[in-house]
């Protein structure tokens, strides 16, 4: 998509810096868990900063390049002049609020005689450039279409402005003096939720379909973006400590898991009958999203597995951002080029996921090594060499 390279070229380049510096702080986080850290440095503080500029900066600015050239296909006269400010502004605070939560966490910081929680400030301004960008969009909706990746990307930024609230609840939350644990946990993964799957995953959905060029025929349309978009909303509990989920949540919570399950069958369904997906990387893209699914229909089973454990939790997270979502916007916005280069970085992130499955509590005895938090460790550092590659060579051409 020609617009994309002409407009946006820029913001993508900035968008990869940002994968870079989240992915090398993840690697810094999985030091920290074996050898003492310099100075004052939280692993709590470390991994916020790293999950939050993968947030701002990484997952959410390609999604929204991508609809505004979608858009641009639709509308020649769109004001990418306006999309762009709306970007550069959300990357802008999305590096600012690095440095905070690297160092300061959700803690306030000493401003003369104010202590102000800086790092909750700046996110909150981050979340008012996601309405700014919501408001040019459907600024520049056209209501008859015919790419059906805008229903999806409807849905996406539906989802987006929904995760906000809860957002907004933890910010309000904290200064509120009330101290339930149940409330502000629930909060926080009310947002999680909402942002992974259904923001995140529906945006690069969407993605897929426009680069593909699929449109559904047998299938009614909504059943491949509305289950996901309520799915998402319903299944935070699964995120909770299960002492505290009563039985109407982790009913709604299965709700929720069985109506995400069967939109993503679908799209399985449609991508493998399409025959479009071939290659090495968009196999196991494909793979991945086989594996998300099984993994969502293990969990909504009567069985001895609680999707909040640590160790699940951060694998599930890392299939989803890492595996589906990073390896499918390097492959579509590489335009073909460094396709080596892509699949070396697709390997690298196939090793983490694989190497974090050592440590999820979950892989057999005789399949684990003696130090598996060091094979972690290292292996966290290798998506960061193709990224870099990647990034070098796009600057060098301008």
């Amino acid at each position: 998509m020609k617009s994309i390279n002409n407009q946006y070229n820029r913001i993508w380049k900035l968008s990869i810096l940002s994968f870079l510096i989240a992915a090398f702080t993840g690697f810094i986080y999985r030091v920290g868990m074996l050898y003492p850290l310099p100075g004052s440095m939280d692993l709590v503080n470390i991994r916020h900063a790293h999950s939050h500029l993968m947030f701002f900066n990484w997952i959410s600015p390609p999604i929204m390049v991508w609809m505004a050239s979608v858009l641009a296909g639709q509308k020649r006269d769109l004001n990418h002049k306006a999309f762009k400010s709306c970007l550069y502004t959300m990357m802008g605070l999305g590096f600012l609020s690095y440095p905070f939560f690297l160092l300061y966490g959700y803690r306030s910081v000493s401003l003369g005689q104010a202590n102000l929680p800086i790092a909750a400030i700046i996110s909150g301004l981050i979340m008012i450039t996601w309405y700014w960008f919501a408001w040019l969009y459907y600024q520049h909706r056209k209501r008859k279409i015919s790419d059906f990746s805008l229903n999806l990307f409807d849905g996406a930024l539906t989802a987006l402005l929904i995760s906000s609230l809860g957002a907004w609840g933890v910010s309000v939350f904290q200064f509120s003096g009330i101290h339930n644990p149940l409330f502000s946990s629930a909060l926080t993964h009310f947002f999680l939720a909402v942002f992974t799957e259904g923001w995140a995953l529906l945006g690069v959905m969407g993605i897929i379909w426009n680069y593909m060029n699929l449109q559904p025929r047998s299938i009614q349309t909504g059943w491949l973006w509305q289950p996901l978009l309520i799915g998402s909303i319903l299944i935070f509990p699964f995120s909770l400590t299960q002492s505290l989920v009563t039985p109407i949540m982790l009913l709604s919570a299965k709700v929720g898991l069985g109506l995400i399950i069967l939109s993503f069958v679908l799209h399985l369904y449609i991508f493998l009958k399409s025959k479009k997906f071939t290659g090495f990387v968009w196999k196991t893209i494909l793979v991945l999203i086989g594996l998300k699914i099984l993994f969502q229909a293990v969990a909504a089973l009567p069985i001895d597995l609680w999707p909040a454990e640590h160790g699940l939790r951060i694998l599930y997270l890392h299939l989803i951002l890492l595996g589906i979502v990073s390896i499918s916007m390097f492959k579509i916005f590489s335009f073909r080029d460094h396709s080596i280069v892509v699949q070396i970085f697709t390997v690298s992130v196939v090793l983490v996921i694989g190497s974090l499955f050592l440590i999820s509590g979950y892989s057999p005895n005789r399949l684990t090594p003696d130090q598996p938090y060091q094979i972690v460790m290292y292996i966290a550092f290798l998506p960061v060499f193709p990224a870099a590659w990647i990034l070098l060579r796009k600057v060098s051409k301008g």
